[in-house]
């Protein structure tokens, strides 16, 4: 990661997510659930009990906010997740439908009433938690998208010139290989580019950023659309925190 943040040139992130990755460490295939708890009056409220339950498959993560009100939920696999936020003398406020975004951490900032804990108040609607922790710019595009999009080759660098400030080039139809493009991103050439799945770079060390391995028309492991959850396409360097 340092190194990458060492970057003079654009950097472009892709990052997939395969459905049968494990919630294990900090990866750049997770994201993350930051925000503040307040009373009615405004007041910041510690010990209260966050859980975000995913939507998909269940899996729950459990959270205490801190002396500021604070709390941040992190390694959450990108999807839909139901969060819950519970105190001592105030009424339980349950979201049913957050998104989490792959790579980013989003700020979901709640408001507790005072009541019985047994009285749930439920927020109705989608919620989307909105990324402030960072400056850096990406397109998110999900499998929805993946699947929708037509691919002649099934393969996913052919929608990555869609993002925002980039540009592919014409694919070779007559090369050895699954059509695999490069993209240019604000203007940098391939070799500025890093690609990552679950986290790790897939690039061949003879790449240098570009699809193709070493010269040649074929590119590194190419995964099934139908098997990508999520990818990010980040035309800007990390943020300096």
């Amino acid at each position: 990661m340092s190194a990458m943040r060492a970057l003079t040139n654009a950097v472009v992130c892709f990052v997939f997510l395969l459905t049968s990755i494990s919630l294990a460490a900090q990866t750049a295939g997770t994201g993350a659930l930051t925000g503040v708890v307040r009373d009615s009056s405004g007041a910041v409220m510690p010990n209260v009990t966050v859980t975000a339950v995913s939507n998909d498959t269940t899996q729950s993560r459990t959270v205490t906010t801190g002396d500021n009100g604070s709390y941040t939920i992190p390694l959450l696999l990108p999807g839909t997740y139901s969060v819950t936020f519970k105190a001592a003398g105030f009424q339980t406020l349950e979201v049913p439908s957050v998104r989490v975004i792959v790579t980013e951490t989003g700020s979901l900032d709640r408001s507790l009433v005072v009541g019985a804990q047994s009285q749930v108040v439920t927020v109705t609607g989608d919620v989307v938690a909105v990324q402030t922790t960072t400056s850096t710019i990406g397109t998110d595009i999900t499998a929805q998208s993946v699947q929708a999009l037509p691919l002649t080759t099934r393969n996913y660098t052919q929608i990555l010139g869609l993002a925002a400030g980039t540009s592919s080039n014409v694919n070779n139809a007559s090369a050895l290989g699954k059509g695999s493009q490069n993209i240019a991103v604000n203007g940098a050439p391939a070799t500025s580019n890093n690609f990552q799945m679950d986290g790790a770079t897939v690039v061949n060390s003879n790449g240098i950023g570009n699809v193709a391995e070493s010269g040649s028309y074929s590119s590194f492991g190419i995964p099934s659309p139908d098997a990508i959850e999520e990818f990010k396409v980040q035309t800007s360097l990390y943020d300096a925190g």
